[in-house]
């Protein structure tokens, strides 16, 4: 479901929704969370969260490491946050980048028996590829 959350761009609302849908065809003594605050609280644990980023809408530069506490863009020095409208002091930015780490993905598919074996199959198997010439193709 945060894949199809993701792919299609939904709000919590719409995906509240499709949930609420899903779970009255679904049995009741169906598994299914009930909205996405409960959804994203079961994920939370698996160590499978991101880095926000912030960046310039024109893909500029990112606001990150050296440049993390800079304010302006360094070559079209245009703001990093949009303009406040008074009702609060937070800051929003033009952008953002979600930065996925790949470590803990990684660690969490070498820790089923059932993946590892096709994530060192190359390792324990010594298969020679051959590789044929451009001249072996339809094209000449």
């Amino acid at each position: 479901m945060f894949i199809i959350k993701s792919d299609y761009g939904l709000s919590e609302a719409g995906y509240d929704r499709i949930v609420e849908w899903a779970r009255n065809i679904l049995p009741q003594e169906n598994r299914l969370k009930k909205n996405f605050y409960t959804a994203k609280c079961m994920m939370k644990p698996l160590g499978l969260g991101y880095q926000k980023i912030n960046m310039y809408p024109n893909f500029c530069m990112l606001y990150y490491l050296e440049n993390a506490e800079m304010t302006e863009c360094i070559t079209c020095e245009h703001s990093r946050y949009k303009p406040s409208t008074g009702m609060g002091k937070t800051f929003v930015a033009y952008k953002k980048l979600r930065y996925f780490l790949i470590t803990p993905r990684l660690q969490r598919l070498f820790m089923s028996s059932k993946t590892i074996e096709h994530m060192t199959w190359h390792q324990s198997h010594d298969a020679v590829i051959v590789i044929g010439g451009w001249s072996d193709g339809a094209s000449f």
